[in-house]
């Protein structure tokens, strides 16, 4: 049974995520024109790079955080630091989107957590990967938010799951498959919620938004379609518990 109140919370996430996406695709149009600035700056920081140019890694803090804000929802409620990492660079060739939660694993903590929204954009692409970034936004958004809920200052009732440290660094460490980056405990309800949400956003059926996800791994090498259909398979009996009614 999908209760009536599970499914007005996760409203208010989805209304949540849309907001804060709405203001971050603000910030990337008017960042374009860093583009055209000799410097290749915007609000002061660099985020524009030639070809020519060495593009520090966007994963460290070589890149500057170029939007900061506090987020506090009182409706959820949820309150969290949001941080935006943006590079332009030429001849990139395609969209990066990704996304870091830094959450206290405890079900306390004495601080709002952090969300750190990540974006490597080529110009030559620019304005026609907007209706992309607003797509993977809303799978990268909902998917970190839904972290937030998981542990630490917003863990909420039901929602709490204790931390899988150990796992991610085996996989990380190459002594597990990637894919089971996908069944983590964890991950595995941020992930439907994330997919879930750009399905709606993009009007794809969501089963359809699923595969597409995971045949980008299998294309990697990271996982073999075997593991894909394992992946559907324990995903398929949380859709449930998470008041979601889809075919996958």
């Amino acid at each position: 049974m999908i209760r009536m109140n599970s499914l007005i919370l996760e409203g208010r996430f989805n209304s949540l995520a849309r907001q804060i996406s709405r203001k971050l695709i603000s910030i990337i149009k008017d960042s374009y024109e860093a583009t055209n600035d000799a410097d290749g700056k915007f609000l002061g920081h660099k985020v524009y790079y030639t070809a020519n140019e060495s593009v520090p890694d966007i994963n460290t803090t070589s890149a500057p955080d170029i939007y900061t804000d506090e987020i506090e929802n009182t409706s959820i409620p949820l309150e969290f630091y949001l941080t935006l990492k943006l590079q332009w660079i030429d001849g990139f060739g395609k969209l990066y989107c990704d996304g870091n939660a830094y959450n206290n694993p405890g079900m306390d903590a004495d601080e709002p957590p952090l969300v750190e929204v990540l974006l490597k954009l080529d110009p030559a692409m620019y304005p026609d990967v907007l209706n992309q970034i607003v797509s993977e936004l809303a799978d990268t958004i909902r998917h970190e938010i839904e972290h937030l809920t998981q542990s630490g200052w917003n863990t909420k009732p039901g929602k709490y799951i204790p931390t899988d440290i150990k796992l991610r660094n085996q996989i990380e460490a190459g002594k597990l498959s990637t894919y089971n980056y996908y069944i983590l405990p964890k991950e595995i309800p941020a992930m439907i919620q994330g997919l879930y949400n750009k399905a709606k956003k993009t009007r794809t059926p969501f089963a359809d938004v699923v595969n597409d996800h995971l045949q980008i791994i299998i294309d990697k090498g990271w996982m073999t379609a075997e593991q894909s259909e394992i992946i559907k398979d324990t995903w398929r009996t949380y859709l449930p518990k998470l008041s979601i009614r889809q075919e996958l």
